[in-house]
C-alpha cells in the first residue's frame, strides 16, 4: 500500500525505522528528525537490509529474513513530510526516488502486529551487500 492510498488525517503516524534514523545510530539523523516522536518499541519487519552506501536500504519480502528496527509515533503529518525530504522521496525530490514511503506490517517486541510507515529501497540490489544479521547496528 502506498502513501497516496491512505488518508493521513485518519491514521496515527507510526513509523518503522531501521537505519540512520535509529536512536543508537551515530549519524545524528535521529535527533534531527525524530526528536519530537515518541519511541514505542523495538520491532521487526519481513524483508532484507542491504548496504547502499553508509546507510541501508530495506527490500520487503515474504522470505525468512527480518529487518530489525524501532517503531515511533510521530507528532504530526509535518514530521512525515520532513522525513520524506530526508529520504529523498518528497514530491519535489529529484526523480527517480531512491526510497518510497509505504505502509507495511510490523511486529513489535511484544508480538503485537501493527501497520506502520517505512521507507523501502527502490533501486537494483544485485551489486549491494546484504546485511546478514538484518540489523544495521550489528552489520559487521
Amino acid at each position: 500500500m502506498y502513501d497516496s492510498d491512505l488518508d493521513d488525517t485518519q491514521n496515527p503516524h507510526y513509523l518503522f525505522v531501521y537505519g540512520t534514523l535509529r536512536k543508537e545510530c551515530e549519524s545524528g539523523a535521529h535527533k534531527e528528525y525524530l526528536r519530537r516522536a515518541d519511541y514505542v518499541s523495538p520491532a521487526k519487519i519481513r524483508g532484507q537490509l542491504f548496504m547502499v552506501d553508509y546507510y541501508p536500504g530495506l527490500v520487503l519480502s515474504e522470505t525468512e529474513h527480518w529487518a530489525i528496527g524501532e517503531i515511533y509515533l510521530l507528532e504530526d503529518e509535518a514530521q512525515l513530510h520532513d522525513l520524506d525530504v530526508y529520504e529523498g522521496c518528497a514530491k519535489k525530490s529529484p526523480q527517480p526516488h531512491e526510497y518510497e514511503r509505504r505502509m507495511a506490517e510490523v511486529i513489535l517486541s511484544s508480538g503485537e502486529i501493527m501497520q506502520a510507515w517505512t521507507y523501502v529501497y527502490q533501486h537494483d540490489i544485485t551489486e549491494l551487500k546484504m546485511i546478514d544479521s538484518g540489523d544495521f547496528l550489528n552489520r559487521y
